[in-house]
């Protein structure tokens, strides 16, 4: 991870030192719905499932050599996923397996280097990779909290923007192609793995106050369709 970030940034700053033949900007629209699980790193914290998700925004490529670009833009992101982990029940102080199932929204910002291919026919392939930074905009759960006489508690759009970082930090891996439509204006369909890297839950450990902090991760798989222009 820690060698990837300056060598993006070194690509970054040099581009607009490479010669203009050729170089130009495509911009394009994006919609990607995800499937999003959490990787908990915390002992007792257990992935509970998946959940069903959406993002949609903008995509800027800088062409900066005949099969290079940086590609970026801005993303209104949908994820989420399933935990079950220990908590100590306020009445009673037992211990019970509370299921949270989260939905979070972010405004994601990627950035990343896209390699491509010659265009064979009408249809030109590329593979991506990079990092992407997101902040937390809304963060809700649904939760269900079994209790001592059998029966269970459910809630649900709980606001849980406390107990969620502001930041998201994560790898991102792709690979698609672009189907041209004649001139500039391209159909665009990937498959991208976004890898997340830092910790996402903010909140203390819910059954031992003297534990250390739970640590999750948010990954998501997405089906990327846009058009490019």
């Amino acid at each position: 991870m820690k060698n990837i970030l300056p060598f993006l940034f070194a690509l970054l700053l040099a581009a607009p030192h490479v010669q203009a033949d050729g170089s130009r900007f495509v911009f394009g629209m994006k919609a990607a719905p995800n499937i999003s699980w959490h990787r908990p790193e915390t002992r007792g914290f257990e992935r509970n499932g998946a959940t069903i998700g959406f993002s949609y925004g903008l995509i800027a490529d800088f062409l900066f050599a005949e099969n290079y670009a940086i590609s970026s833009g801005m993303h209104i992101l949908h994820t989420g996923g399933k935990l079950k982990y220990p908590y100590k029940t306020e009445e009673d102080d037992l211990i019970v397996d509370k299921r949270r199932d989260y939905s979070l929204r972010y405004l994601e910002f990627p950035l990343t280097i896209k390699l491509r291919t010659e265009e064979v026919g009408y249809v030109t392939y590329f593979g991506q990779f990079g990092l992407g930074l997101g902040f937390n905009s809304k963060a809700e759960a649904d939760e269900r909290i079994p209790q001592p006489d059998g029966s269970v508690v459910s809630r649900t759009d709980v606001d849980i923007s406390d107990e969620i970082r502001f930041m998201r930090g994560a790898m991102i891996i792709g690979a698609g192609l672009e189907y041209s439509l004649g001139g500039r204006t391209s159909l665009m369909a990937g498959l991208v793995f976004n890898n997340g890297f830092s910790n996402v839950l903010k909140m203390e450990n819910p059954y031992d106050p003297n534990a250390s902090s739970p640590s999750s991760m948010v990954n998501y798989l997405e089906v990327t369709l846009g058009v490019m222009f």
